[in-house]
């Protein structure tokens, strides 16, 4: 489990600021719980994130 984590965080560590903010706005999202299973409560407990640091992407009819 050690291994597994300290890859992710090497993985991680490597993406972008923007790339690093587009995984901190799943946190709370229906995205992000799918995510958190799929990594599992073990993995989860150890990953600890930042709010994202740019202002929020505006998506859909907010864009116009």
């Amino acid at each position: 489990m050690d291994e597994l984590l300290a890859l992710i965080r090497e993985r991680y560590m490597s993406l972008s600021e923007e790339e690093k903010d587009d995984i901190r706005r799943l946190m709370g999202t229906q995205e992000g719980r799918v995510l958190a299973k799929l990594l599992g409560p073990d993995l989860m407990q150890q990953i600890r994130l930042k709010p994202p640091q740019g202002g929020s992407r505006k998506r859909g009819l907010a864009t116009r």
